[in-house]
């Protein structure tokens, strides 16, 4: 957090929070604990890579390992799905896959009761990228 605040360099932050992880894999006693170290420092270095506007071979590089591990939540699905869509005037060539990424979320997040009290906030979060969305999605097929 102190890099972030004294806006230290993206690979600064990015080394630390490798580090970071090293270290706390080191010390999780069960594989489930490892696992679940991944996928989070996996979740945070996509949010670093689209905060500092990496281009594809950063961005992709996190967000390809989020997906083989797996979201955390459905609330880090939608967070860094809405992130995919909104950076892709950086790498416009990715616009199918991070619209039908988009799609599959809010498809997940609607099977949610209306009830739940995340489900709304979700929703707004989806609408919000696909308004700011730069690049607007592909036709369909």
């Amino acid at each position: 957090m102190k890099l972030l605040k004294d806006k230290a360099p993206y690979e600064e932050v990015k080394r630390a929070l490798l580090e970071l992880e090293k270290r706390w894999l080191r010390e999780a006693k069960t594989e489930a604990e490892r696992q679940q170290t991944r996928r989070g420092m996996a979740e945070d270095l996509v949010t670093l890579a689209y905060s500092f506007n990496k281009p594809w071979v950063e961005f992709g590089k996190w967000l390809r390992r989020v997906q083989r591990l797996g979201f955390s939540n459905l609330a880090l699905r939608v967070h860094i799905t809405c992130l995919y869509v909104q950076s892709l005037h950086l790498f416009p060539r990715q616009a199918r896959e991070a619209w039908a990424m988009l799609e599959d979320t809010e498809r997940r997040v609607r099977r949610l009761r209306r009830e739940r009290p995340l489900r709304q906030e979700h929703l707004e979060s989806i609408s919000h990228a696909k308004k700011v969305a730069r690049v607007l999605p592909p036709p369909p097929r």
